[in-house]
């Protein structure tokens, strides 16, 4: 739907006065829907340092979980054995004995 020419006259007037009375508001709305940093991650070096940046405290965070995990590995502490001797029977007794 097209402005008339009385609507765009009075919307020129709004933004005219608006740049006279807010020039920083203005210049923000002029540049509305343009990225606000740009090319500051525009580098691949750049891009590559934070990768693995991101990629080492990922691996320091999974290697901290493990370490403090309960049921990781815990060093200083001798296993126990899950073999238990069962106590022979009387038919295995009496077979020893003769």
């Amino acid at each position: 739907m097209a402005l008339s020419m009385e609507e765009q006259r009075m919307l020129d007037e709004m933004e005219r006065q608006l740049a006279t009375d807010d020039p920083k508001l203005a210049s923000r709305f002029s540049t509305f829907g343009q990225p606000r940093m740009p090319g500051a991650f525009a580098s691949q070096r750049v891009k590559t340092i934070v990768g693995l940046l991101a990629l080492a405290l990922i691996a320091a965070v999974t290697v901290m979980m493990f370490v403090l995990s309960p049921y990781g590995v815990h060093h200083g502490t001798v296993p126990r054995s899950t073999t238990t001797s069962a106590p022979k029977s009387a038919a295995s007794k009496a077979a020893a004995d003769s």
